[in-house]
């Protein structure tokens, strides 16, 4: 049953217009829990930019992990469900990607990297951290589709969405692709 799904994460990419020195986000995120700019209890930041392929920078939170990430070659903001509201597992996926999006949105208009970074809004990963409950395979895709369709349906209204697995090692963790034709601004979805 997918309502005790609690621990999977979602990535939105960066557009490929996007050129930014990566060491900027440590001052941002630093900042960030000084001024307390997101809701909940920010933590820590992380600095992985030394691992290939590795999570880059990181903003550690009670609830949820943010990192600007570089998993599989490709840059992009993603985030990592630890705690946080929602009865079902969609109302978990639809909390952390709006939080995510609002996560975004706050960097993109940072003036440390306006101009320099954009995530595209119209497309979105969603990773499953519990290979126990959510195994990388066509049945566990079958079973969590239906909420992830509920999801897009709130986030995209009105527009065509494709939800596709995507084929990867069966070892690595079940991803899906969530993503509508046209580009969608990441603020958009907050």
């Amino acid at each position: 049953m997918t309502t005790d799904i609690e621990r999977f994460c979602v990535k939105f990419l960066a557009r490929p217009e996007t050129n930014i020195d990566e060491a900027k986000f440590i001052e941002i995120f630093h900042e960030w829990i000084r001024l307390h700019k997101l809701e909940g209890t920010l933590i820590d930041v992380a600095d992985y930019r030394h691992v290939p392929n590795g999570p880059g920078i990181m903003l550690i939170t009670h609830d949820v992990n943010y990192a600007m990430d570089w998993a599989n070659g490709e840059f992009g903001l993603y985030a990592q469900r630890k705690l946080g509201e929602g009865e079902t597992h969609k109302d978990r996926i639809l909390g952390l990607a709006k939080a995510t999006a609002t996560f975004g949105a706050l960097l993109e208009s940072d003036s440390r990297v306006a101009g320099n970074l954009s995530l595209e809004g119209g497309k979105f990963y969603y990773m499953s951290n519990d290979r126990l409950k959510v195994p990388n395979t066509e049945e566990a895709f079958t079973a969590i589709k239906p909420d992830l369709e509920a999801v897009a349906a709130e986030l995209y209204p009105g527009k065509t969405v494709s939800i596709t697995r995507k084929e990867n090692d069966i070892r690595d963790r079940l991803t899906v692709v969530v993503e509508v034709e046209n580009s969608v601004d990441i603020g958009s979805l907050a």
